[in-house]
């Protein structure tokens, strides 16, 4: 391989894989609500690696003027956009337009996606190179009955937010819990 393709082939790899540079959870789709913690709620674009054309909208709460946002072919990966200052346990609810097929893909349990599945995936995200804060890594898969299941399609990192969902550490206990629960209910049955 000559040395230029061989340069072009390495800028290409970092820039393929940067968007998820950051990402240090695993990522899990989940329809759980996406909760400001307090603050300015600040969305950056994290990158996409889909076929079709597709822009975010916020649709909760009602009243963002900026609709629509973040064209995935035309948005540069790293471009910030506050969404405004919100109270802590403001609910955010996104739609993904996927404009290719006319499909709308959204956030939160009972979503009401066409197909009946979770397009979405969270994650915890680090500072890196291109988006230099932490905060919460979400992907959206963009394809009609799920597509490839790795929700890389469209991704956003957001500041003051964070996935409602308990920690793994809570639901071992709530888990522990109900187990009690039922012992000492089958014990006064016995």
């Amino acid at each position: 391989m000559n040395k230029k393709l061989l340069t072009a082939a390495m800028a290409l790899a970092f820039v393929a894989g940067s968007a998820q540079a950051g990402v240090v959870s695993p990522i899990t789709p989940t329809a759980a609500e996406l909760v400001t913690t307090g603050g300015e709620v600040v969305i950056y674009f994290a990158g996409q690696t889909a076929g079709y054309d597709s822009v975010l909208n916020l649709i909760e709460p009602a009243g963002f003027g900026g609709n629509p946002f973040f064209h995935n072919h035309q948005t540069t990966v790293g471009t910030a956009l506050s969404l405004g200052t919100y109270a802590a346990g403001t609910v955010l609810r996104f739609r993904m337009d996927v404009l290719s097929t006319g499909d709308k893909f959204f956030t939160g349990p009972g979503a009401g996606n066409p197909d009946g599945l979770v397009h979405v995936g969270h994650a915890n995200w680090a500072a890196d190179a291109v988006i230099p804060v932490a905060g919460l890594w979400v992907g959206f898969e963009d394809l009609l009955g799920g597509g490839d299941g790795d929700y890389d399609d469209n991704q956003f990192v957001f500041t003051n937010v964070r996935s409602d969902i308990p920690e793994p550490g809570s639901l071992a206990l709530l888990g522990g819990a109900a187990l009690a629960a039922a012992g000492l209910r089958r014990q006064r049955f016995l």
